[in-house]
């Protein structure tokens, strides 16, 4: 039997596969070959959904076989759908969703539930298991009373980046104590026709972390830019992009270092932003709280964290709201009268007429795409009463954006948690101090190059 097979007619299977080893492939396979009824096939990031969904579409399976969720937007729902029986306080979380893993397993015990349930899914696929927390483990074990449950997943690519307040599973306790182990794929397909030499030496790489050992760049199949100067590391990203519409990603260890490299690239880059998007769900407070010129000042705030210039070129207006009066500028005319218009009318749709202004400023740079298209939505969302709140309207947007996938630039600039399930053409890695986990994910994302820019010839994992 082969992989997908054996995973398909398994009642409680677990298979562990290093990444580019075919995780996706193994699941799609399964489902369309090996297994019956309908599956419900969970993972972690809308970037795993869209991964899962466009191998499926690929294999031309019927999309009535399967339902593709993350964890989170699959218990969310269920608990809404039940939200009396779910004893859910908040039955629209914005970061700790904890709560509601908790009542969908709640659910899981009632018995018409459980009828539903079976009715609905054959069997359940869980994808990329070793981010699960505590309460989402809890949770498929309680599907797994119901439904055969088959989990994936791969203990090096653990970098707890869900939810800090819970505790990440151990695969070798909570995993081996509730499903049974199976040999899982070990070829690194993700490099085969691209680039097979770095796919090879990426599965010495895996087996270096896994004991300890530094990484030699020596002779390795990669590029590697020997500098710590950041001009120059910047330089290195801005010229290897013209590779005609490969996809590139650049990434680094915390967000605001993407935020920084991407503005001095002058929006060749674009940020990949977390779904639970903490300035997205600050400024969408902030300026729905707010009112007149204090409103105006955040709007301009919001904007300056997506574009370049807008701090340094609206900083009279900004003093100027601050102290409670018109500016007196006539620079940015257009822009301004916007701003005002914000001052005279406490109208929500002003907001969204003043950020395309802004957008427009002849040497504003966007460089945090999505973060600004997320609060436009979100405006025009509460403008057209589909929400009580602007702070409700972005997170609607974005747990729509958990379920059903986003859209990616393809010059990307991200964290290893942002762009852990994603596959790009050409990848660059800044050595800023990574665990093994958070290293090994950077590594793995390009198919066709790796970039290694470091101040030595050797990566060592903090």
């Amino acid at each position: 039997m082969n992989e997908a097979s054996l995973l398909a007619a398994s009642r409680r299977g677990a298979m562990i596969a290093g990444a580019g080893c075919g995780k996706t492939h193994v699941i799609a396979v399964a489902v369309a070959e090996h297994s019956v009824g309908r599956q419900l096939i969970l993972t972690h990031t809308n970037a795993g959904v869209e991964a899962l969904r466009s191998r499926l579409r690929k294999l031309q399976v019927p999309t009535k076989s399967f339902q593709i969720s993350t964890i989170a937007g699959w218990a969310l729902r269920l608990a809404k759908a039940f939200p009396k029986s779910a004893d859910l306080p908040d039955p629209r979380p914005r970061e700790d969703y904890a709560p509601v893993y908790l009542a969908a397993a709640r659910l899981l015990a009632i018995r018409p539930i459980q009828e539903i349930v079976r009715a609905s899914y054959s069997g359940v696929y869980v994808d990329e298991y070793q981010d699960c927390t505590e309460k989402q483990h809890q949770l498929v074990v309680a599907l797994l009373e119901l439904v055969p449950c088959r989990v994936l997943g791969d203990p090096l690519q653990s970098i707890f980046g869900f939810d800090r307040r819970e505790r990440i599973i151990n695969w070798e306790v909570d995993v081996r104590r509730c499903f049974t182990s199976l040999p899982g794929p070990s070829k690194p397909w993700r490099w085969v026709g691209h680039n097979e030499e770095l796919g090879e030496w990426l599965q010495g790489v895996r087996s270096d972390l896994q004991n300890g050992k530094r990484i030699s760049l020596c002779d390795a199949p990669i590029n590697w830019i020997p500098s710590k100067d950041f001009v120059k590391r910047r330089d290195a990203c801005a010229s290897a992009r013209t590779c005609g519409q490969d996809t590139f990603v650049v990434i680094r260890c915390l967000a605001n270092q993407c935020h920084h490299l991407a503005k001095n690239l002058k929006g060749l880059y674009s940020c990949i932003e977390p779904v639970s998007s903490k300035d997205l769900f600050e400024f969408a407070e902030r300026i729905e709280s707010s009112t007149g010129f204090a409103r105006a000042t955040a709007v301009i705030a919001f904007a300056g964290k997506c574009m370049t210039t807008v701090a340094s070129e609206l900083k009279g207006v900004s003093a100027a709201f601050e102290k409670n009066r018109k500016p007196r500028t006539q620079k940015h005319a257009e822009v301004l009268d916007a701003l005002l218009a914000i001052h005279s009318d406490c109208s929500v749709m002003r907001v969204e007429t003043a950020l395309l202004r802004i957008r427009e400023m002849p040497k504003a740079i966007l460089y945090r795409r999505e973060l600004f298209d997320a609060m436009v939505q979100a405006v025009r969302e509460l403008s057209g009463g589909n929400a009580r709140t602007l702070a409700d309207a972005a997170w609607g947007i974005r747990n729509r954006s958990r379920r059903s996938g986003r859209h990616l630039p393809r010059c990307a600039v991200g964290t290893p948690p942002l762009v852990k399930g994603l596959e790009f053409h050409h990848a660059i890695v800044f050595d800023d101090g990574y665990d093994s986990s958070n290293l090994y994910v950077a590594l793995t994302r390009g198919a066709k190059s790796l970039t290694i820019v470091s101040e030595q010839p050797y990566l060592i994992p903090i």
